[in-house]
């Protein structure tokens, strides 16, 4: 049921940390010339690369999330019995569920906190790259959630399709 929103709203994830990360590296480089090659540094565009480096990674770990990409000891994982198995595999998610909450509460109440400081070369606020904490928690979360419920409602694993589908 959530298989092709949630394989759309990856691929749309996955577009966007690329063309962040484009633009990320093109900031940098330009700033590298600037500097050295002008002798006429760039205003901000460090600023600007280490926030646009915060959403790549918190955009880059839900989409981890929903493809089970993060890193895990799974060495142990693998040789438990099934009924272990996917109780481990449940309490991995509950945990990155709970991480995702942290992120949305105490992310929201920082990006309140700091929305009226301005950073100092760019003039935006502070408060708007940390936004990206609670936006990446709320992803988390969306693709935790995902994976559980199946298991939890039907008793079945959730679409063997659904993790091909992110992939591509």
């Amino acid at each position: 049921m959530l298989d092709k929103p949630l394989a759309l709203l990856t691929r749309a994830l996955n577009g966007l940390a690329a063309a962040l990360f484009i633009v990320m590296t093109a900031l940098v480089c330009l700033q590298v010339f600037y500097r050295y090659v002008l002798n006429s540094p760039l205003t901000g565009s460090e600023e600007a690369a280490r926030a646009i480096l915060i959403y790549i990674v918190l955009l880059g770990s839900a989409v981890a999330v929903g493809n089970r990409s993060h890193m895990a000891i799974d060495y142990f994982c693998n040789r438990f019995p099934a009924p272990l198995r996917k109780l481990a595999s449940l309490l991995y998610l509950l945990a990155i569920a709970a991480i995702a909450l942290l992120f949305m509460v105490k992310g929201s109440e920082l990006a309140q906190r700091t929305m009226m400081q301005t950073t100092p070369a760019l003039q935006i606020p502070k408060g708007l790259i940390v936004c990206a904490f609670p936006l990446g928690g709320a992803l988390m979360l969306l693709y935790a959630l995902a994976a559980v419920l199946p298991r939890t409602c039907t008793g079945k694993e959730p679409s063997a399709s659904l993790k091909q589908e992110y992939l591509s």
